[in-house]
């Protein structure tokens, strides 16, 4: 195939999955058939990361059976996915399996971001957020952006590029780091949602 999730090639990023996140199998007839990568992002939020089923069992119901009895044993109040915005097979499944639309990652491949609510879930305010937090999820807007710049990276050679944004609500404000293709997935004035975040202080000032 042309195109797949980033990684689907590597066996690194694979055995990544496996050892990292929740994955599962998908059996049809007691044979394999596919299987289900699961990330935990915060607040009862759980993030579908990969699904897949083998090309001759595709058609058959099996991916929504799998999604379906997959939420009946999580305790996951809502679930998040996202799919190349192009992928008109992907948006539809996830359409037909309660998903909506909720936003756009954008990049050189921009993803459509979808989201399905089973129970209703209270997320921080910005003023809410602590070095305490871990798996935050938050929503805000851009209201300032500083031109990027080129660092060293402290773990491997080569430079990296970062830039700071300030994200705000209601409440208040928080500055947004943001690394390399991050950069070009907001700009001023966009309402954002992070998922999976951490905060940290640093000189004084909460990122």
């Amino acid at each position: 195939m042309p195109w797949g999730p980033r990684g689907y090639k590597s066996a690194k990023d694979q055995l990544y999955y496996i050892e990292k996140l929740e994955t599962y199998s998908i059996l049809h007839d007691e044979i394999i058939v596919g299987g289900l990568v699961i990330s935990e992002n915060g607040f009862n939020v759980k993030e579908v990361v990969r699904l897949f089923v083998d090309p001759d069992f595709q058609g058959r119901g099996i991916g929504s059976e799998a999604l379906t009895q997959l939420m009946d044993i999580s305790e996951a109040k809502a679930w998040t996915t996202g799919t190349i915005i192009w992928n008109d097979a992907n948006r539809l499944f996830l359409e037909k399996n309660g998903f909506e639309k909720i936003g756009e990652i954008k990049g050189d491949e921009p993803y459509g971001w979808y989201r399905k609510t089973l129970e209703d879930v209270t997320l921080p305010s910005v003023k809410e957020l602590s070095t305490d937090m871990t798996r935050i999820i938050v929503e805000g807007e851009i209201v300032e952006k500083a031109i990027p710049r080129t660092v060293r990276s402290r773990r491997q050679w080569g430079s990296l590029t970062v830039t700071e944004a300030t994200l705000k609500d209601n409440s208040d404000d928080i500055v947004l780091v943001l690394w390399n293709n991050q950069i070009k997935q907001c700009a001023v004035g966009d309402n954002v949602r992070i998922e999976g975040g951490y905060v940290k202080v640093y000189r004084g000032m909460r990122q």
